[in-house]
């Protein structure tokens, strides 16, 4: 729960002086103030310093040096004399992170903040210059590991009042441990532990600028591995190599180091991947506070058509919008293709999981690279804080239309749209992905014959964190494999059931399995075993191997379902497609099955009912 800093008493002052640094460089030290002393103690140090409350609730606001200083004296004898330099995790906390937001897009390694703390230092202070100078590892370089050290130097500008005074040398001792506090704190928006800072040089000892060198614990990759190895060949090798046996001994230490390897790489990666969803955490913590800022958490962005995005995209006319968002239509500017922009809006704008979602779909669907995939252009940020994404213009409709406009699909046609899908959870399912929320209307009918995969807002990274909790289920129920309906880890197969319950629907117009509410169908998934397609339609045309396919994929275990997607567009391709209908006569699918005549499916004309003409079949997608 957010609280705000208090309103100033009656007997405050205002600080005077110019605009000279953000208030963010108390806000810390003032949520942690407020946390061990109460609010009281906040107000009346505020008071005390002639600081209006309101600059620190809103930390993007500007003081001056002056009463800064005033503000950083009480603070540390309040807090102690090294506050200063240790921030703590208040630098991680939701309302200390509203002046980061452009700093932490540019960013993917503390590195990357460092730079563009130096290069945009105009962003916290209007008294003073940040250059940055790497210091880099001969070794680190080679192996292609960023840099975890810097010397960044600060010097006040020549035109300001914040030069050195010697008789206030304790004001900028104050003001030298600050920095010292925020140049050791950005490690922690990774997770990771305080940068060690050296001061080299400093203004309140009469250098001409204050030096830092900065160094903070980065990643170490084969690290552990090695350690690993070493540590796990020698116990293993040991102990057998002690009971006499040399041959016997080497073999062990070779099998031991090679299995502790492999845990001390599974350890780094998990390193790896906490530092990663601790920094995509805050990043989006970072964005919330920002648009709370600003005052448009809850604004919905207006009419965009006519206007251009990023300077390239010009919308054009709406073309869909829903309870999260609004698509758009609209062309690149100078290259003159058509694209599609998704913006969110109201409550999902400032919504963290939404935000999330976004970005996940624009990140998964860049890095699968595929025809039968959505493509996504690029993610920005408009000027109030709304995200958008840009995709390829689809011309067509989502499989969910189709199936409300038609009832079902004929056999003919849907094949090779699921053909389609296949290839497309390959793809992403080589790059670690789950998609987690295949429905038929995430699959799109494109008018050239194609069909693509949408929305992988909800996928699941084999290297990145769910957006739930563990034990939590995502996903939409009647689609969900029941190892997804009870929250346990998911996998590959358990896109494959979700396609199961998808083909099954879109072949006869049902689901496979139906219940009154959410929690009955969850439990059901887990033990009801579904009718197969042709005693559930016997008056439709379907084709036994695929009913076999479709009744494959929606097996309870794991390991009796197709071990890939490949595997199941083995069997899909296997179909002959020669005679099977593209389309069946408007109202047929619609049609309760028992008012419609009952098709011997070993007769001559199982393949064939009345009234519907088959046609040729286009040839099998190509792989």
């Amino acid at each position: 729960m957010h609280h705000s800093v208090p309103p100033m008493s009656r007997g405050a002052v205002r600080q005077g002086g110019k605009e000279e640094l953000r208030a963010s460089v108390l806000k810390t030290y003032l949520l942690r103030l407020r946390a061990e002393k109460g609010d009281h103690a906040v107000r009346d140090l505020l008071s005390a310093a002639g600081i209006d409350p309101g600059a620190i609730e809103t930390e993007t606001e500007w003081l001056s040096t002056a009463a800064a200083k005033r503000a950083l004296r009480a603070i540390a004898q309040l807090l102690g004399p090294e506050a200063l330099r240790k921030r703590g995790d208040w630098v991680t906390h939701p309302e200390a992170l509203g002046t980061l937001v452009r700093m932490l897009r540019a960013s993917e390694v503390p590195i990357d903040a460092y730079r563009y703390f130096a290069t945009h230092a105009k962003e916290i202070t209007r008294v003073g210059t940040w250059d940055v100078e790497e210091v880099k590892d001969t070794k680190k370089v080679k192996a292609q590991v960023p840099p975890n050290a810097v010397r960044l130097t600060y010097r006040a500008r020549d035109d300001s009042d914040d030069v050195a005074d010697p008789s206030d040398r304790d004001g900028e001792e104050l003001l030298c441990a600050a920095r010292e506090g925020e140049l050791a704190s950005f490690p922690r928006i990774w997770g990771l532990a305080d940068a060690r800072v050296t001061s080299e040089k400093c203004v309140a000892k009469g250098d001409d600028a204050c030096v830092y060198l900065v160094e903070w614990q980065g990643a170490r990759p084969k690290r552990t591995l090695f350690a690993g190895a070493a540590v796990s060949g020698v116990v293993c090798g040991g102990a057998v190599t002690a009971a006499g046996n040399w041959g016997a001994g080497l073999v062990a230490t070779l099998l031991g180091a090679g299995l502790g390897g492999a845990a001390g790489l599974l350890w780094d990666r998990q390193l790896a991947d906490k530092a990663s969803r601790v920094f995509e955490r805050n990043r989006i913590a970072a964005l919330e506070r920002g648009l709370e800022l600003k005052g448009e958490g809850s604004a919905t962005p207006g009419e965009l058509s006519g206007n251009v995005l990023g300077g390239k995209y010009r919308i054009g006319r709406k073309i869909g919008s829903g309870g999260i968002g609004v698509v758009y239509a609209a062309e690149h500017t100078t290259l003159g293709h058509e694209v599609a922009i998704k913006v969110l809006r109201g409550a999902a704008a400032r919504d963290g999981g939404e935000i999330a979602r976004l970005r996940r779909e624009a990140y998964i669907q860049v890095h699968v690279d595929h025809p039968n995939v959505a493509r996504v252009l690029d993610l920005d940020q408009m000027p109030d804080g709304s995200i958008y994404v840009v995709m390829e213009r689809l011309l067509g409709r989502s499989l969910a239309d189709k199936l409300a406009r038609d009832g079902v699909v004929a056999p003919g046609f849907a094949i090779p749209v699921f053909i389609g899908v296949c290839r497309a959870l390959t793809a992403a399912h080589r790059q670690g992905v789950v998609h987690r929320d295949l429905k038929p209307g995430n699959i799109f009918l494109c008018d050239d014959g194609n069909s693509k995969v949408l929305d992988f807002g909800m996928g699941k990274l084999s290297t990145a964190e769910s957006l739930t909790q563990a034990g939590y289920t995502l996903g939409t129920p009647e689609y969900m494999a029941p190892e997804q309906c009870i929250g346990a880890p998911v996998e590959p197969r358990t896109d494959i059931y979700a396609l199961g319950v998808l083909m099954y629907e879109a072949l006869t117009g049902d689901l496979p399995i139906v219940a009154q509410n959410r929690r009955d169908l969850l439990d059901l998934h887990q033990r009801q075993i579904p009718i197969p397609m042709r005693a559930k339609r016997p008056d439709l045309p379907i084709p036994e191997a695929l009913d076999a396919a479709v009744m494959k994929c929606l097996k309870k275990r794991l390991n009796e379902r197709p071990r890939s997607a490949t595997e199941l567009e083995q069997l899909l391709m296997e179909i002959p497609l020669a005679g099977l209908l593209l389309e069946y006569p408007a109202g047929v699918g619609r049609r309760p099955a028992a008012q419609q005549r009952r098709v011997h499916l070993t007769d001559p004309e199982a393949h064939t009912v009345p009234g519907m003409a088959s046609a040729p079949p286009p040839p099998p997608p190509r792989r």
